[in-house]
């Protein structure tokens, strides 16, 4: 861990090494099915390319989430209580965590923890500036690894854990519970978490499926990552995106959203010195979204060590938000 002063924050920095992209990315190509984490979709340029897809007016889900807080914040600011320690997994460009934080009631501390490092020292800094009596502790890190949350100056009366958006989805039910898991571990807390609800596989399908593209670009952003942060050995300078075709689709079965690149020719790298083949018409798994039904995600929450208390959803019941405290 290194850790860097800025003008206003502190960052603790726990950002994966290129090493580890690396050696992850080509685990996972030796797979059958071949996968790549999700979690590599943000580096600079991915963080970006998510936040114009959270505009889109196919993508429902920022936009349901945001409905909710705006609507339910002062009922939310109550559950969580004065004196609050903020942490939040993953905080993106901040815009929900500005209103939560303007909705509590003195604040005590945030910790940021995103693996965007540009983006989550931007976000910082900008929160520091709009809070100007709020510690603010950012940190550089993949949540679903070892890292220490560092401890504010000020006391707090509760400490919360923000999760919004829909990457509970992402992991397995079974990776869902064991990151539950080590949240609860961490003590008294409390949870808010979203979670992307059951719905039309048509709206899933469009909201993955963008007519703009950007999502396309978005998954592609893997293969120009892979271009710039492997050395691709003999005759081939770089992987052509137009080699891979953008799949999303629905699957009921697993109640689950499986955005996937497809290789439209047969191809061949050589990654560091490692042979990589690729069929015509394989897919490489990218990510994973799962959605739930109020119920199926309350025993989630419960196999995870956490007992529901609130609940909120938007007037179409396409997202909602649970407050949730550690099982006695």
């Amino acid at each position: 861990m290194n850790v860097e002063y800025f003008e206003d924050i502190v960052l603790h920095d726990y950002e994966p090494t290129v090493d580890t992209f690396r050696a992850e990315v080509l685990a996972g190509l030796k797979q059958s099915p071949k996968r790549i984490p999700s979690k590599f979709f943000y580096d600079e340029r991915g963080s970006k390319l998510f936040e114009q897809i959270t505009t889109l007016d196919e993508y429902y889900l920022t936009r349901s989430e945001l409905t909710i807080l705006r609507e339910h914040l002062p009922e939310i600011a109550r559950q969580i209580g004065p004196e609050a320690l903020v942490i939040e997994f993953g905080t993106g460009s901040g815009l929900k965590t500005k209103l939560l934080l303007e909705a509590l009631e003195r604040p005590s501390a945030y910790v940021p923890i995103d693996i965007s490092r540009e983006q989550l020292i931007d976000a910082s800094l900008e929160l520091v500036e709009r809070f100007p009596n709020l510690e603010v502790w950012p940190v550089c890190a993949d949540y679903t690894q070892s890292f220490t949350v560092p401890k504010p100056r000020n006391s707090s009366k509760r400490t919360v854990v923000f999760f919004p958006g829909s990457t509970i989805g992402n992991f397995t039910p079974q990776e869902a519970t064991s990151f539950l898991q080590s949240i609860a571990n961490l003590g008294d807390v409390s949870l808010l978490i979203g979670v992307d609800l059951v719905k039309s596989s048509t709206i899933l399908n469009a909201a993955y499926n963008d007519s703009p593209g950007v999502t396309a670009a978005f998954n592609r952003n893997l293969i120009q990552r892979i271009n710039r942060e492997f050395k691709l050995d003999g005759t081939l300078n770089e992987i052509p995106l137009d080699n891979f075709d953008h799949y999303a689709y629905f699957n009921e079965q697993e109640s689950r959203i499986e955005m996937h690149l497809v290789s439209n020719p047969e191809q061949h790298w050589v990654l560091d010195g490692q042979n990589i083949s690729i069929e015509r018409g394989e897919h490489i798994i990218t990510e994973y979204s799962y959605k739930y039904t109020p119920n199926r995600f309350e025993a989630l929450l419960r196999d995870g060590g956490f007992e529901p208390r609130r609940s909120w959803s938007d007037r179409d019941n396409f997202f909602a938000l649970y407050c949730c405290d550690v099982k006695a």
